[in-house]
């Protein structure tokens, strides 16, 4: 929704700056005006381009300043290529390594196969040689037996000594032909053996170089995984990046809507309320009739209380505020039948507890006691309020709070006076800013006499002085929150003091 709106502010804003630039550039035109010298026609020409320069200018600033992705692909389009680019190159060197592992693995594998071929061959060989050496020995075992069945029969038959001598030629001559043979198979035995041995080590060495290229294929498939993994990353911050915005868009069409809401809320409320002023102004008006004594605000009695530890002593300070406000209500309302122990002065209960609680610290507080309604005369009862605050230094003696400049000779008596009270204005609302309590009906936190404001302006008119005059209202004792500001006038000519109030 938020780009159709988008592409409508677009349209009427290029059709906006087209009439515009049309009407300017007609009536550069009709004016006949010429800028950097150029002609009138030339002049029109220009204004015109600029008119469309403004157009492209509002339309991209526009489309930033609404889209984020679009301000993201505009701004970050080069690091976004260059980062593709990088996950690329590393992509494709991981791959060119997995092929060179694979080719790697596979000749390896070749080599190991053919290995253990060669190694098959010589164990079936080293079984045939065995198995020879087998009947070898029963055969020597068997000739022994004869040798000394012979021997035995030579012991016996010495008569036969000829012929079995012959015989035993003979047996020995075989006796060495077996020999010679178990030499030569226990050779080739050894020769098995050695060959075992070799191929024994080139299998490990295969083994090794098969562990060592599954561990390249292992690190190989981690750093394809650790690519895969940043590319997935970064498909998730956009889609992350995507999702926070169209929130932030929601949340902000939800605000927008709220403050609709609370708009329109407090409309109606501000329309109730002027109607409850009005209803309440009425039945006032209706109810009560004579001349208001007390304003709704106005100061009934104040103090400073000090150095107060516990409730006792917060509790007969407040008696002494309260029966100061009873005086102040008696003599401004004048009630009618009033007995010596009536309350003419009311205050919550919840009221006076707090205060007490909040002035029992030990600090130096301000209390004034406020009417909270209006008052007719006559009237024998006061609802007040209490107003607490600490009373801090606000200002030291000497403190210059507000300057204006002035020629005295230029200037009425007048004139004179309404800079001057202008000038009062200005430091009574540097003092309510800086922390004085301000009268609540009045609003001014102190009063400057009128008798001695008139002198200032005579005495200043005497000085004669055609020269501009700096006048300072500066304070006459050191200010305090309770008040009141007492000012003094200060007239100062090049820097060096001419007259003081």
């Amino acid at each position: 929704m938020a780009g159709y709106f988008l592409i409508l502010a677009i349209i009427i804003l290029g059709g906006v700056i087209a009439t515009v630039g049309d009407r300017i550039g007609s009536r550069v035109g009709k004016a006949r005006l010429s800028l950097f010298n150029m002609r009138p026609k030339k002049t029109a020409v220009l204004v015109t381009i600029l008119t469309g320069s403004i157009t492209a200018a509002s339309t991209l600033g526009l489309m930033l300043a609404a889209n984020r992705e679009l301000r993201d692909i505009v701004f970050r389009t080069d690091a976004i290529i260059r980062q593709n680019r990088k996950v690329n190159q590393e992509l494709d060197q991981a791959l060119s390594q997995k092929s060179q592992i694979q080719t790697e693995l596979s000749v390896s594998r070749a080599d190991l196969t053919e290995a253990v071929r060669r190694l098959r061959n010589v164990n079936d060989s080293l079984k045939f040689s065995v198995a020879r050496q087998k009947v070898s020995e029963a055969k020597l075992k068997q000739l022994r037996s004869r040798y000394d069945l012979a021997q035995a029969n030579l012991l016996r038959f010495g008569k036969q000594a000829t012929t079995l001598r012959s015989q035993i030629g003979q047996l020995s001559t075989q006796r060495q032909q077996l020999v010679a043979q178990r030499n030569q198979i226990q050779t080739r035995l050894k020769d098995a053996t050695s060959q075992k041995q070799t191929l024994e080590s080139a299998a490990k060495t295969a083994q090794q170089r098969i562990q060592s290229v599954e561990q390249q294929i292992t690190q190989a498939r981690q750093q394809l995984q650790s690519a895969v993994a940043q590319q997935a990353s970064l498909q998730r911050s956009v889609s992350e990046a995507q999702v926070q915005l169209q929130q932030a868009t929601n949340e902000q069409n939800t605000l927008r809507q709220q403050r609709q809401s609370l708009e329109r809320e407090i409309a109606a409320l501000e329309e109730n309320r002027q109607r409850l002023s009005e209803n309440l102004r009425v039945l006032l008006l209706g109810l009560r009739r004579g001349n208001v004594t007390i304003r709704a605000g106005q100061i009934l009695a104040v103090g400073v209380l000090q150095n107060i530890r516990n409730p006792n002593e917060a509790l007969q300070a407040i008696n002494t505020l309260r029966l100061q406000a009873r005086r102040t209500a008696i003599i401004l309302t004048n009630p009618r039948n009033l007995s010596p122990d009536q309350r003419v002065v009311e205050m919550a209960k919840e009221d006076v507890e707090g205060l007490i609680k909040q002035v029992s610290d030990g600090k130096t507080y301000v209390v004034r006691i406020l009417s909270a309604l209006n008052y007719l005369e006559g009237e024998s009862q006061v609802i007040a309020v209490p107003q607490v605050a600490l009373n801090n230094e606000i200002f030291p003696q000497d403190a210059v709070i507000s300057t204006l400049t002035l020629t005295p000779s230029t200037l009425t008596d007048e004139q004179i006076l309404a800079r001057i009270n202008a000038l009062f204005s200005a430091a009574n609302r540097r003092a309510i800013e800086s922390g004085v309590l301000p009268d609540p009906v009045t609003g001014t936190v102190g009063s400057f006499r009128q008798i001695d404001l008139f002198r200032f302006v005579l005495a200043l008119k005497e000085q004669n002085n055609n020269a501009p005059v700096e006048i300072q209202a500066v304070t006459a004792a050191k200010v305090f929150s309770s008040g009141p500001l007492t000012l003094s006038l200060v007239a100062l000519q090049n820097g060096r003091p001419i007259l003081r109030s």
